[in-house]
Formats: C-alpha cells, sequence, structure tokens
C-alpha cells in the first residue's frame, strides 16, 4: 500500500521514518535499502517500506512481512500488501507527518 505526499517537507524521509520507529537496512541480495519496524521485538512480523523520491513527491510503500520466505532464485516472501494494520501504519506516518513534530 502506498501514501503518497508532496516533497515539500522541512525535514527528511530519514528524520520522519525514524519518528516513527523505524531502521534503515540494506539487502546485500537484491542491493537495495529499505526501512523495517519490528512488531514483536523479532525479526518478523515486521513493517517494510520502500521510498521513492523526486523533487515533487515521496511514495512511502507499505508491506507487512509475516516472515521470511526467500529461497535461493527466488524474492518471494509472505507478506501482506492492503491489510487493514498496514493502512492503520500508513495513517500513523501520515500523522507524523502532519504533527510537525519531527
Amino acid at each position: 500500500m502506498k501514501l503518497k505526499l508532496p516533497n515539500k517537507l522541512n525535514y527528511t524521509v530519514e528524520q520522519i521514518l525514524r519518528k516513527a520507529g523505524y531502521l534503515y537496512i540494506f539487502d546485500n541480495i537484491s542491493q537495495q535499502g529499505s526501512f523495517v519496524r519490528e512488531l514483536a521485538g523479532e525479526r518478523y512480523p515486521r513493517f517494510h517500506m520502500y521510498v521513492k523520491e523526486s523533487p515533487e513527491k515521496i511514495i512511502f510503500d507499505l508491506h507487512l512481512d509475516q516472515s521470511v520466505t526467500r529461497y535461493k532464485g527466488q524474492s518471494a516472501h509472505n507478506a501482506d500488501y492492503a491489510s487493514a494494520q498496514v493502512k492503520a501504519e500508513l495513517i500513523r506516518i501520515a500523522h507524523i507527518v502532519d504533527s510537525r513534530k519531527i
């Protein structure tokens, strides 16, 4: 699920996500950076977010990883992309941005 915001913020994506409890990770297999927030003090389940930033907009692309299921040669995993929990998390992040208390 995606949250799109105009890129007119006075703070960085990293500051927003740090305030929301996310950590930056780098996946050596996919060679991509992303952000995660653990839910139960364990590696899974966790919110997993990719961010695309352009001069006009910022797109937060969020899903909920339930467990790791990556096998050699595959990138698929067990995740929720449009659940109520994912939607609620994007709303929480939007409130953090709106509160300007970063």
